[in-house]
């Protein structure tokens, strides 16, 4: 590197010295000296002070609103999404689901919101309303369940017993008064429980329903009760039962039959319910009921235990029915026929017969 000056030219240090001559010696002179020092740099500092002031200025000087939009692109920069995705989170708000996306996204570390999110907020979603839905239908069914069951028991409590099946007919059940009881609920064939109860011992047989013999039809009042003979005698009652269950076979005669059966043996078959009628009396069939007697003797007299059975059983009907004993006639009284024999026969034994049931009926209460 080449000398900056020749060695033949001879160099001149008079200004040192004459600087050193006019410094001032002591505490002034070194105060005055860092002045001078501070003279020499200030052309150069001040230089830096005016730029950097002008760039302040420059920067006071931006356009109103220059902050909002500093601040907001760095918002935008900061948050990372991309323009799509923010008109699309936009569209999804007008929609009602961007809230829970648009929070997704800004709480996954800046990033878009994949599909396969999105599948799973909507499957969650799906879930929640098939689970409210479930509750619904739960609560639902369990008012249904309480409600059928009130019902249930306050109709057990209005009708405390099922209805009945007496005679091939559905009986629905009444409160009635019964003899013995106060209150007793239902009905059998038409009649309070509590009184049907009552009734001498017999057996029922039902016949077969049909036109030829137990039609099936209901008997709604009882007027008056007509005693029989079966005219065949020294037959029982179950073959009289039998004649009359196989008129709907052989059809010999159309129209015949009765409620009940005395057997000689004093036995009694009950063939046709008492709330429905018999073919026994053609005229009377709507508002009586019938008694077929067995015998033996050809004058028609009935034994002693099918008198007594008949008592026992014309006492208890015209109690039940609430008749009198003069209600009481026989198939002779309404047609002319003469049934029963011995009865049309002797007027007095009739008059005797009916007698008996009063006095029965007497012994009854």
């Amino acid at each position: 590197m080449g000398a900056l000056y020749e060695e033949e030219d001879e160099l001149d240090f008079s200004f040192l010295k004459q600087s050193v001559r006019q410094q001032p010696k002591g505490p002034a002179g070194r105060r005055t000296a860092d002045s001078g020092r501070d003279q020499r740099g200030n052309p150069v500092s001040r230089g830096r002070q005016m730029q950097m002031a002008q760039g302040k200025n420059r920067q006071n000087r931006t356009v109103p609103g220059a902050d909002r939009q500093v601040q907001a692109r760095q918002g935008r920069q900061g948050a990372a999404i991309p323009e799509e995705n923010s008109r699309s989170s936009v569209s999804r708000a007008r929609s009602g689901e961007v809230r829970e996306i648009r929070g997704k996204s800004r709480s996954g570390a800046g990033r878009p919101v994949t599909m396969q999110e999105k599948q799973a907020i909507l499957a969650v979603r799906k879930k929640r309303r098939l689970r409210r839905q479930r509750q619904l239908l739960t609560a639902t069914l369990c008012m249904l369940l309480a409600g059928t069951a009130l019902a249930v028991l306050w109709l057990r409590q209005e009708v405390p017993e099922p209805m009945r099946e007496t005679g091939g007919q559905t009986v629905p059940q009444v409160q009635a008064e019964g003899t013995g009881q106060d209150f007793v609920w239902g009905t059998v064939q038409g009649i309070p429980e509590s009184q049907f109860n009552q009734h001498p011992e017999w057996t029922e047989d039902f016949l077969t329903i049909s036109e030829y013999s137990r039609p099936g039809e209901p008997l709604e009042e009882v007027k008056n009760i007509f005693v029989h003979y079966t005219a065949n005698p020294n037959t029982s009652a179950a073959q009289n039962r039998n004649y009359f269950e196989n008129l709907k076979d052989n059809h010999d005669v159309r129209g015949a039959s009765a409620h009940f059966i005395i057997g000689i043996n004093g036995e009694i078959l009950q063939i046709v319910p008492l709330d429905e009628i018999a073919y026994a009396v053609q005229t009377r069939n709507g508002d009586s009921i019938s008694i077929e007697c067995c015998f033996k003797n050809q004058n028609g007299q009935f034994t002693q235990e099918t008198y007594d059975s008949l008592i026992e059983l014309l006492a208890w009907l015209v109690s039940t029915y609430q008749l009198e004993t003069d209600d009481i006639l026989r198939h002779y009284d309404c047609g002319g026929k003469k049934c029963p024999l011995y009865y049309v026969d002797h007027e007095d034994a009739w008059r005797i017969l009916k007698q008996d049931v009063a006095d029965h009926i007497a012994g009854m209460q």
